[in-house]
């Protein structure tokens, strides 16, 4: 692949210099190339020059007109309708046969002069003026210092053959210049523009270097009548010195040559060649600008020379394109040269603006390869992702597996912690319970006593019915203790009245045995609010042990079961002076029963019976009331405390009960109300 490549870029080359070597072969033998002429210089004698004349070299001050005088040869005129052709010729031209005018190019009378030496020539000569022998042809040519006039070959013949040669050499001048041009500025920008996306210092100079060149070869325009500016004219004169510099800092930019040094000198001679040229323009001195030229070409030298090595020791296709793009600016950069710098052959054509072709090719196949080894670097790079990618997925999957599986044991064991911790704060206790009634009955069973019983007044039951039917009891709250657990095992929500239901089925037979009538009084804008399972528990087991209370200590007749939506808070009034603001209704209760007061009652926490039901977006209340209180009040008077006060003497049933309201994150408040003594659960609002 490389040696086809360098071998394309051998014959693009080739076949380029071929086209433009092609415009100086050799004429036919009815065309007279004339070479030899008379110069006229008014206040000098006629001198005999040879053709081609670049005043930038005979005369580089002379600013004014000069006549050039020719024999023609009259073979080229008899061979049909005879023709002049100019080549090139500047900057004014006037022509005239035997001494009458015939084509005028350009006008003496502006200033600064047209240039016409941007395009090349064909004048007709009139048979009319020709003679048998002895035709004479004078050129009047015009010019000024430091703008390149002059006068090239010329040739004389028929019109048929000198023609095409006008047409190609025009084409090759203006549309040749501007589609040169075109491509130079097009990849230029396009360097450019890789250059601001990979930030690479040397597709930055190629686009700089392009788009000068581009310029270069499209400056001058045919026929102008504008002259430069002094810096625009050093600008030009310097502009490929400066092209060298960009597109050997783009080749050792490629090669990995572009080191702080050899920047440095680079830059160094850039600035040097302007110098030089503003200095020759300064003091028209021809021989400064051939030092920029020949210094460009030791450059060149010098970059390719590394360029070659690189190439020889790394075998890598863009150095070797890099060399032979370098050799090819080389060999053409000498040629011109030493055709313009030394021979100054002033109608030549100019090689050296087609070298960009080849540093043109050396880009866009640098770009492309550049393009495939990122695509496969990219396609590997992305396997490679791929390929962690499923990894890490795998080890993710494996990892969240894991996770599941220890949060479902932490889950098993916190379930099974929770249901052994329920059967032993609940059944366990009862089963307690339950053996020591079990032993109390063999302790007190006649069969079992050593001594028999002493006879008594009062008739009494026997101890082990009544030990029995405490025994009953006690079985009776295992199995409702057991089916709270059970019931506690359940997943969905559930309405808190329904649980409630159930709970008030299995504990009534132990109220109406202890001789206690349930009151059922849910409220119908409760009727959906629900718990989950676990706090639904919760809330039972502290009914349970309200309701236990009741039956061991209230000594009541009736206790009502109330669920209702939680009123709001009312204001709390401001305290009396003297009294201290840490004291609890429970001792402001005892402070008032000990000075013999009577104590009002908490205020009731049941809605209004005639409030319509609604539903309840908020908390709710639950109360367990009994009538206990008051009938002791009835019996008793005021002798006894209407309760305990919290602090005083605390049971374990109350703890418990407590200990379940904080976990559902709800308040217990107990006390004495319209119908005796209440204990009342506020559970807040549902999230």
């Amino acid at each position: 692949m490389r040696r086809i490549a360098f071998w394309l870029a051998c014959l693009a080359l080739a076949l380029g210099l071929a086209a433009c070597s092609g415009l100086d072969r050799p004429p036919e033998a009815s065309v007279q190339q004339v070479e030899r002429a008379t110069l006229l210089v008014p206040g000098e004698p006629p001198r005999a020059i040879r053709l081609p004349d670049a005043w930038e070299r005979s005369a580089p001050r002379r600013d004014g007109g000069v006549r050039y005088r020719i024999d023609l040869d009259q073979a080229a005129l008899e061979a049909g309708p005879a023709a002049l052709f100019i080549p090139r010729v500047g900057l004014v031209l006037r022509v005239e046969l035997n001494g009458e005018p015939i084509a005028q190019f350009g006008s003496t009378l502006r200033h600064p002069l047209p240039d016409v030496s941007q395009q090349p020539i064909l004048v007709a000569l009139p048979p009319a003026l020709l003679r048998s022998r002895g035709n004479v042809l004078e050129l009047e040519v015009h010019g000024e210092p430091r703008r390149e006039a002059g006068l090239s070959r010329l040739w004389v013949g028929p019109l048929e053959l000198l023609e095409p040669r006008q047409v190609a050499l025009g084409q090759l001048q203006s549309r040749g210049a501007w589609a040169l041009g075109a491509a130079a500025a097009v990849m230029g920008a396009l360097a450019l523009l890789l250059a601001s996306r990979v930030r690479h210092f040397g597709y930055a100079c190629f686009g700089v270097g392009s788009l000068l060149w581009a310029w270069r070869v499209t400056a001058f325009e045919p026929g102008g009548s504008e002259a430069w500016s002094p810096i625009l004219a050093v600008l030009f004169q310097v502009s490929y010195a400066w092209f060298v510099v960009l597109m050997s800092l783009y080749a050792l930019a490629v090669v990995g040559r572009d080191g702080p040094r050899a920047r440095r000198l680079l830059a160094g001679w850039a600035i040097v060649a302007l110098l030089l040229t503003v200095l020759g323009w300064l003091s028209v001195q021809p021989g400064l600008r051939t030092a920029v030229l020949a210094g460009s070409q030791g450059v060149l030298i010098l970059v390719g020379g590394a360029l070659i090595l690189r190439a020889a020791r790394d075998r890598q296709l863009a150095a070797v394109l890099l060399a032979v793009a370098a050799l090819a600016c080389l060999v053409v950069g000498a040629r011109d040269l030493w055709v313009f710098r030394v021979m100054y052959d002033y109608g030549a054509v100019s090689w050296g603006r087609y070298t960009i072709l080849a540093l043109l090719a050396v880009l866009a196949w640098t770009v492309v390869d550049d393009f495939a080894r990122s695509a496969r670097g990219l396609q590997a790079l992305n396997r490679n992702l791929a390929d962690r990618v499923a990894q890490k997925e795998a080890e993710l999957a494996r990892a969240f597996e894991g996770a599941r599986e220890q949060e479902r044991e932490q889950a098993t064991r916190a379930e099974r912690d929770r249901i052994l911790r329920e059967m032993h704060d609940g059944l366990g206790g009862r089963l307690v319970a339950a053996m020591a009634l079990t032993q109390q009955a063999q302790r007190s069973d006649p069969a079992e006593a050593p001594l028999p019983r002493p006879p008594v007044e009062v008739f009494s039951p026997p101890p082990s019915a009544e030990t029995l039917r405490e025994l009953r009891a006690a079985l009776d709250d295992c199995l409702v203790e057991l089916r709270l657990a059970l019931d506690s095992l359940e997943t969905d929500r559930r309405p808190l009245v329904e649980a409630l239901a159930e709970l008030r089925f299995r504990v009534e037979p132990s109220l109406r045995a202890a001789g206690i009538r349930l009151v059922w009084q849910p409220s119908d804008a409760v009727i959906d609010w629900s718990l989950p399972a676990t706090d639904t528990l919760q809330v039972l087991r502290i009914v349970r042990e309200a309701l236990t209370n009741v039956i061991k200590h209230a000594q009541a007749s009736t206790v009502w079961l109330r669920l209702a939506p939680l009123a709001p808070e009312p204001p709390q009034p401001p305290e009396p002076p003297g009294r201290l603001p840490t004291e609890t209704p429970s001792e402001l209760a005892v402070e008032r029963w000990a000075e013999g007061a009577p104590v009002e009652p908490l205020p009731t926490m049941e809605a209004p019976p005639e409030a319509p039901a609604a539903p309840a977006p908020g908390g709710v209340c639950l109360s367990v009331i009994d009538n206990g209180l008051q009938r002791r009040q009835m019996a008793e008077g005021p002798e006894l405390p209407l309760f305990v006060p919290e602090g005083l003497h605390k049971g374990r049933g109350l703890a418990n009960m407590e200990r379940r309201a904080a976990a559902l994150g709800a308040s217990l408040l107990s006390g004495p109300s319209e119908e005796g003594w209440a204990v009342e659960l506020r559970l807040p609002p549902r999230g």
